[in-house]
């Protein structure tokens, strides 16, 4: 490094019996030639990413010994824990957003990012800055090594684990009221699942990840009711009466209260997408939500239920004026998120739907939306998906499809999934990468046109990521 030298101070105890808070660290700095002090130590990031080589780690011995390090951050707040195949990140921001907007000081935690792991951790609604992420990622470091030294921790923590950690960490330094905990992976072995919440919701089961969750809805409904603790209250949005069943039987079993959202709430809709929610707790009413499509709608209800437990929590009521406030406020990018590129540049419209009940959805949009008769698709995927269940709908829509390969080692062969999209379309053409399929589907689309992305997170964070036009850390698979 140039003119500079890293140091590292640190203090700890070597013996497994050693009092952790008596432990202190020291975060690792740079001094310059001259002995003055660089504040920011070495990218931390690509620290993170280096630990994506430990693989997905599905289990919680090691998250707990981490946070057992830690002195248990998450125990400094509420929390609460949200599963589900889709739409747990939405009603997460929704829920995040109208507890800002009920004056809590809320942390929000969520994966996968985008574009840079900095998405993952929002502090009173705001993504946490580089600064304060390097900060933290260099302190869980040095103590992730002295822990490791001393025997405490019997393995180094995979990247979900470390971010899942430094995350728990940031909420208890800026002393927030609230977590709400997005599930990374089904639920029962996510880090996430170390976290004893106070309120669990289950938004949504269907047919994803089957390798790992389980090939049938009963199976993967039983790893998300996982979350499922003694005497927690859970809001369900689940539909199908045989994942609502294991999911009753999970909390009967657990001694929680599970409570289906569609009961609490009955729906009303109204003119120009206002909605109300009427129920024995209270009527929220001439609803409308930030976030586009229908199933936004059903997702409002799940947020909106587990709202007022959480408030029921701190003794207090939902209000009417908060629940709409936070509605209309909440951001959630790449879901049906609109970039207007400029002139001379099609419009462009970004989903990370990636299984079959996600591009129903989706579709279902488009219908009351349509894209326009010259919208190319800009499509990939990764292995497992059911390529026809996820191209045949999206058909309707587009008729030109250009395929690329979402930025991961999953990521499917533009070729196959070519050849999987010729019944459908009219013209399919295949990319190498991301870059090369954006350049070609604005070549195709031309001014005025729209490219419609769609088809996996990964390949929709690496074309914001390319939007940007600089280089931006990109999408991880964990």
């Amino acid at each position: 490094m140039d003119n500079a030298s890293a140091v590292i101070t640190r203090t700890a105890g070597t013996s497994r019996r050693a009092n952790r808070s008596e432990r202190s660290y020291t975060l690792r700095y740079h001094t310059t030639a001259g002995g003055g002090r660089i504040d920011m130590p070495e990218n931390m990031v690509d620290w993170l990413y280096g630990l994506q080589h430990f693989g997905i780690k599905l289990g919680l011995d090691n998250i707990q010994a981490l946070l057992d390090v830690l002195d248990r951050p998450e125990r400094n707040y509420r929390t609460v824990h949200i599963a589900g195949t889709n739409g747990k990140g939405s009603v997460a921001a929704m829920l995040d957003a109208m507890l800002a907007a009920a004056g809590k000081r809320s942390g929000l935690f969520t994966s996968p990012h985008l574009v840079r792991p900095n998405e993952r951790i929002r502090l009173l609604g705001t993504d946490i800055d580089d600064r304060e992420l390097n900060r933290r990622l260099a302190a869980m470091r040095d103590i992730i090594e002295a822990a490791r030294v001393d025997g405490t921790l019997a393995a180094h923590p995979s990247f979900f684990e470390v971010i899942t950690a430094t995350a728990l960490e940031a909420f208890r330094q800026h002393k927030m009221d609230v977590a709400v905990l997005e599930v990374g992976l089904g639920g029962r072995l996510d880090a996430t699942n170390a976290v004893a919440a106070d309120v669990g919701v289950v938004v949504s089961i269907g047919l994803d990840h089957v390798k790992t969750l389980g090939p049938t809805i009963e199976k993967i409904a039983a790893e998300k009711a996982g979350i499922v603790k003694p005497g927690m209250r859970v809001i369900s949005g689940v539909v199908q009466a045989e994942a609502r069943r294991v999911l009753r039987d999970a909390c009967e079993r657990a001694g929680a209260e599970c409570i289906d959202a569609r009961e609490r709430f009955a729906l009303e809709l109204g003119d120009a997408k206002e909605f109300t929610l009427r129920g024995k707790h209270g009527t929220y009413s001439d609803l409308r939500v930030a976030l586009l499509g229908p199933h936004q709608i059903d997702n409002a209800r799940v947020a909106v239920a587990a709202f007022e437990l959480v408030m029921e929590c701190f003794g207090e009521a939902a209000h009417e004026d908060t629940v709409r406030e936070g509605l209309a406020r909440v951001r959630w990018a790449g879901r049906l998120q609109w970039i207007d590129r400029g002139a001379g540049q099609p419009r462009m419209l970004l989903d990370g739907a990636h299984n079959p009940a996600g591009i129903r959805c989706i579709a279902e949009h488009l219908n009351d939306q349509p894209l326009g008769d010259d919208a190319v698709l800009l499509f990939g995927a990764t292995s497992g998906k059911p390529l026809d269940e996820l191209l045949k709908p999206l058909a309707a829509h587009c008729r030109t499809v250009v395929v690329g390969r979402p930025p991961v080692e999953c990521g499917l062969d533009p070729q196959e999934v070519a050849a999987a999209a010729k019944p459908f379309f009219e013209r399919v053409e295949a990319a190498p990468d991301t870059a090369e399929a954006l350049s070609l589907a604005t070549a195709i689309a031309g001014d005025g046109g729209t490219i419609f992305v769609t088809g996996s997170l990964y390949l929709v964070g690496e074309v914001l990521g390319l939007l940007e036009h600089r280089q931006v850390p990109g999408p991880v698979a964990m």
